[in-house]
């Protein structure tokens, strides 16, 4: 027999449905056909899944008879033919249960993938709360100085409000009623200090369409060389130096 007849027999074999003869000829065989000894190994398995994965339902009583009816005489009379037509569904059951399962795995893997990005968001959230609990400390310390940012002749509802925590040389700005800066540009805080003529950039920010913003800045210069404060509106990322003087906050430290 060759290794399609054999494979065929391991099929009707899987089902229990192959002969004593055909049986042992296939034990034979894959004894030292290593092909055929993974197929027959396979199909046993896939049947025995199948077994597992699916509700067993009775056919119709007269199922056989009306098959039987529809085939050629001579292939009706073949006592297999039955064997045949029940091994082609068990190949067919056993391709869509391995649809099922790559569909499963892509499920799988999408679920892993969402699960990776909850736990990515879920840490970022655990690190801003972790530096909004340290800056509400700092606002509540006893040596916080708060300075007052008025809006000027661009911005005149805009304010700000400056906590400045000058042992640790840090200071927190909160900003409101500024306009929504366009896409190809940004804010930029500006501090004007005493001993030096130029401003000192204190970093650059967006404002939301509600109008408010807030910035968080590090290093600063001791508080007695703090003389104002203020900002404009810049290039995208910022400046070295203020390409104009419209202000739109600005306030004396």
């Amino acid at each position: 027999m060759s290794h399609e007849e054999f494979e065929w027999i391991a099929t009707l074999d899987a089902l229990g449905a192959a002969t004593a003869g055909d049986a042992a000829a296939l034990r034979a065989h894959a004894g030292g056909c290593i092909p055929c000894r993974r197929a027959r190994n396979e199909l046993a398995e896939a049947a025995t899944l199948l077994a597992r994965g699916l509700e067993p339902v009775s056919p119709p009583a007269a199922l056989r008879e009306r098959i039987a009816a529809s085939l050629d005489p001579s292939v009706a009379r073949n006592p297999r033919w039955w064997l045949a037509t029940a091994a082609t569904l068990f190949l067919a059951l056993w391709g869509w249960r391995e649809l099922e399962v790559r569909a499963a795995r892509v499920r799988e893997a999408t679920q892993r993938a969402a699960l990776a990005r909850l736990e990515h968001e879920n840490t970022q959230l655990i690190l801003q709360k972790e530096k909004l609990a340290a800056e509400i400390a700092a606002l509540a310390s006893a040596d916080t100085r708060t300075i007052a940012l008025t809006g000027q002749e661009v911005a005149p509802a805009a304010s700000a409000k400056v906590f400045l925590d000058p042992n640790r040389r840090r200071a927190i700005v909160f900003f409101h009623d500024l306009p929504a800066n366009p896409g190809d540009k940004s804010y930029q805080l500006w501090i004007i200090r005493a001993d030096q003529p130029k401003p000192m950039s204190a970093g650059v920010f967006d404002v939301s369409q509600s109008g408010t913003a807030s910035i968080a800045i590090e290093n600063l210069p001791i508080a007695t060389e703090i003389k104002a404060l203020a900002v404009t509106l810049e290039p995208k990322g910022g400046v070295e130096q203020p390409t104009n003087t419209n202000f739109y906050v600005a306030g004396n430290a």
